[in-house]
């Protein structure tokens, strides 16, 4: 089964840099600033500003690496992408090929559920030889058979029926909370890949200012101080990636098991993400998870099948009638008289049970009561589920407008700020320091930016499990769910 979730359009190739604010909310949208304009050091000619001028042109450098990391990763052709993921999760994870079994189970209890009582061979004999009363003796044999009347083979077949449809809703339901794992892990690794590139980024810049910082300190232009907060920043930046690094490889081999793979083996990913520029509309999410939602068809079917146990409580209030055929052979002693000839017969019986005290009464009121039950339970995982579409349309919403903000104003402050600073030190207004300063609060404010896109993709993942996205469309044979009532 191949999934492809609507909102999920793979992008491959390098980062698409878009200035415009409705453009993809996407790591790759984190907008990379233009590379800076070569230094103007026309102004730096000077023999005093010769060290400021060279470690501009570091700062530049790293500046521009810095910017241009944070952009995101370059999608990899070769990964695998989510629907290919909840593929795999779906052919080969052990727990689901369990699940299916109840399909099996649910078709031979409807094979049993047609199946006629198997009949009876009777024998009888008596005979007065032991006491030597003059050989009287009777013997029989036969055969009886009940027979199911009112309809009762008709309705448990019908019960045996509902089952199936049951039995499938809950491979279906299993199948879809496999598929909501599985993306729950994918969309983590994924944040966690741009985590980590950004924290390496921001690394790559701060072993740079603490060579800069080093190298002026030997010139005396600054003080121990500056080295060695700038090399507690460096460290501190380490102990975040390994901790990311750790929480990837517990997520990697997470998402390996629920792949039914060794949990360490090598797995490779897509790294694209999905479209966020427009939200799905909120009647027809809402409409789709009615009709999709397995554990919602399956409150239905409960009502159903409890209604064709009501049906089956009822025909079974007139038990089996018994039918039986067989052939008597007697022979009776009279005193005085010769000995009589064997007499035979055929025998034909009739047995039927008088529904006089049971009438099933209490099986009847009992599937009744679950037949109300049934229906209460689906009104309310109905409302339940509208308000769950509701409320992760709602979060998903909130998140994109957060995104739209770093966009559109923290992102874009922190970037003007970039290219004042750089201004402000090819005329030697300011040390190098606060160059430096302004991009890492450049990289520190992606890394926030990529915290909610961690929380946006994981309430996406929770939509597309909420709508059933994630798995095929249940079939609708004859008289079936009909979840839109």
């Amino acid at each position: 089964m191949r999934v492809q979730p609507r909102s999920e359009v793979p992008h491959r190739g390098a980062p698409v840099i878009s200035p415009s604010v409705s453009g993809r909310l996407a790591a790759r949208a984190l907008v990379p600033l233009r590379r800076f304009a070569p230094f103007r050091h026309a102004g730096c000619r000077t023999a005093g500003r010769t060290g400021i001028a060279a470690a501009g042109r570091i700062a530049a450098a790293f500046g521009v690496f810095i910017l241009i990391g944070c952009a995101g990763h370059r999608a990899d052709a070769a990964g695998l992408t989510l629907p290919q993921l909840i593929e795999i999760a779906i052919g080969n994870n052990k727990e689901l090929r369990a699940a299916r079994q109840v399909e099996a189970q649910a078709h031979a209890r409807l094979v049993q559920a047609g199946l006629l009582p198997n009949p009876r061979l009777e024998t009888a004999t008596n005979s007065t030889g032991p006491f030597n009363y003059g050989g009287e003796y009777t013997a029989s044999a036969g055969f009886s058979q009940q027979f199911p009347i009112a309809g009762r083979i008709a309705r448990q077949k019908d019960v045996a029926r509902v089952d199936i449809d049951l039995a499938l809703e809950e491979i279906r339901e299993a199948e879809l909370k496999l598929a909501g794992e599985v993306a729950s892990a994918f969309y983590r690794v994924l944040a966690l890949n741009r985590q980590i590139s950004v924290r390496d980024q921001l690394m790559a810049a701060d072993r740079k200012l603490l060579a800069v910082s080093r190298n002026r300190f030997k010139a005396g232009e600054v003080s121990e101080l500056d080295v060695n907060a700038a090399q507690l920043e460096l460290q501190r930046l380490d102990q975040e990636g390994l901790s990311l690094t750790s929480d990837r490889t517990k997520q990697l081999g997470e998402l390996n098991q629920l792949l039914g793979r060794p949990a360490y083996g090598p797995l490779l990913l897509d790294d694209s993400l999905p479209a966020m520029n427009v939200l799905p509309n909120l009647a027809a999410q809402q409409r789709q998870a009615l009709e999709r939602r397995p554990e919602l068809r399956s409150a239905i079917l409960a009502e159903r099948r409890a209604r064709a146990d009501q049906g089956l409580a009822r025909a079974e209030r007139w038990e089996d009638w018994t039918v039986g055929l067989g052939a008597e052979r007697s022979r009776i002693a009279v005193d005085g008289q010769p000995r009589q000839a064997s007499d035979s017969a055929v025998a034909l019986t009739l047995s039927i049970p008088l529904p006089l005290w049971n009438q099933n009464q209490g099986r009847i009121a009992e599937a009744g009561s679950k037949r109300t039950q049934a229906e209460m339970r689906a009104a309310a995982l109905e409302l339940s589920i509208r308000n769950e579409v509701e409320s992760l349309m709602a979060e998903l919403a909130r998140l994109r407008q957060i995104l739209v903000n770093y966009q559109r104003s923290m992102l874009a402050t922190s970037k003007k700020n970039i290219m004042i600073a750089q201004e402000a030190y090819s005329k030697g207004q300011i040390a190098i320091v606060e160059v430096v300063q302004a991009e890492r609060q450049y990289g520190e404010l992606n890394i926030s930016y990529l915290n909610v896109l961690d929380q946006y993709l994981q309430a996406l993942g929770k939509l597309h499990a909420a709508t059933a996205d994630y798995i095929k469309p249940a079939a609708q044979p004859a008289g079936s769910v009909d979840a839109t009532r």
